[in-house]
């Protein structure tokens, strides 16, 4: 699958380096992530570069609300439950009780 004219080849390459060193990717790592939309072509790009690397990881999206708006995490569902990408997610974009 070649990318996009809205996902460049940077993107996906850096989007699947991150799932396989951090095991998810958030907007505070790529900003576009804040287009829900655009999160859903991320994610088609990063598995398959993961499938072009050979490994077996796939990575999924989730769309979770937290007190400021939605949010978007992609991740390795192998490394992370929903409730600990949700956690990630809150973390990364500042949520604090």
């Amino acid at each position: 699958m070649e990318p996009t004219a809205n996902v460049l080849r940077t993107q996906k390459a850096e989007g699947a380096d991150l799932i396989m060193e951090k095991g998810y990717v958030t907007e505070r790592d790529e900003p576009m992530m804040m287009d829900a939309a655009w999160c859903h072509e991320l994610l088609a790009q990063i598995n398959d570069e993961l499938r072009l690397r050979t490994l077996k990881e796939r990575a999924v999206l989730n769309l979770f609300n937290y007190y400021m708006g939605p949010g978007s995490i992609i991740y390795d569902p192998q490394r992370l439950t929903a409730d600990q990408a949700k956690a990630t997610l809150q973390k990364a974009l500042g949520f604090t009780k």
